[in-house]
């Protein structure tokens, strides 16, 4: 399960960043989807992060818009490619 915190402006309809939920602690899992030029279309939070669940968000949503990679947030920080 996950939930899009952030729609960016390269992709809304106002030309703005658009939030639309908060972070969760149910949900502790920070990720990032982006296309082949590394523009971030949107931001979100997950129940998992290294398993089949943790490409629901590239897989349902992001393929949608393009998306090719997701990137979760790890401990230190720092986004890395799953």
């Amino acid at each position: 399960m996950y939930v899009i915190t952030k729609w960016c402006k390269a992709i809304t309809d106002s030309g703005k960043d658009e939030y639309t939920h908060k972070l969760s602690d149910d949900m502790p899992f920070e990720f990032r989807c982006l296309d082949d030029d590394g523009i971030v279309y949107f931001y979100g939070c997950s129940r998992s992060c290294d398993d089949e669940e943790a490409f629901a968000p590239l897989d349902q949503t992001g393929q949608e818009y393009g998306c090719t990679s997701i990137e979760y947030c790890n401990e230190k920080g720092e986004w890395e490619e799953l």
